[in-house]
């Protein structure tokens, strides 16, 4: 007589075999998640980057940063002339964060940023007559503009003119840091 033995698997292997997979999927998934977000900041900043290097262009064929069309205000179009009659950049990139995916895309844009859909730009030179020589703007506590985006909180509230409400985003802050990605001029 044959001995025959059940082919498969227990239901305790089962079990065990599924709660391995759901742990590794729970620790998996978000850090996918925040992986996205960390690849938006860095494209972000990188964009600025590139504003930042055309702002210096430009300051370097005209002896003069690009104004704002309101002293002390960031509208959109201001960094327009970056792109026309001579092509600093090719185009204004889009901020990476233009809004958050809870929100309608024009209602958002337009109730809260004004209708600008590309990064900020502030000159304080323009606005102030002099340098910015607060705290934290640039290397040595002064700068002469600032290109800035809303970053993953998608906060809007920031006004470079007021540095009480400047909060720097820092990866630290977790992923979801109340901040807003800057890059400040020389």
């Amino acid at each position: 007589m044959k001995n025959k033995r059940n082919q498969g698997f227990t239901l305790i292997e089962l079990m065990t075999v599924a709660t391995i997979i759901s742990m590794l999927f729970a620790i998996a998934v978000p850090n996918f998640l925040n992986a996205l977000i960390r690849a938006k900041v860095a494209r972000s900043l990188a964009e600025q980057e590139i504003l930042a290097w055309a702002l210096e262009m430009y300051f370097v064929d005209r002896d003069a940063y690009p104004v704002n069309r309101e002293p002390g205000k960031s509208l959109p179009g201001d960094l327009n002339r970056l792109s026309t009659p001579v092509p600093y950049v090719s185009s204004i990139p889009e901020d990476v964060f233009l809004y958050p995916a809870n929100r309608e895309r024009h209602e958002f844009v337009e109730s809260e940023r004004s209708g600008n859909m590309t990064y900020f730009y502030l000159n304080f030179i323009q606005a102030t007559g002099q340098r910015a020589a607060l705290p934290p703007y640039g290397r040595h506590g002064s700068a002469n503009y600032v290109v800035y985006g809303l970053g993953p909180s998608f906060k809007t509230g920031y006004d470079p003119m007021i540095p009480d409400n400047f909060i720097s985003y820092t990866p630290s802050n977790g992923t979801s840091s109340d901040g807003v990605l800057t890059t400040f001029g020389p």
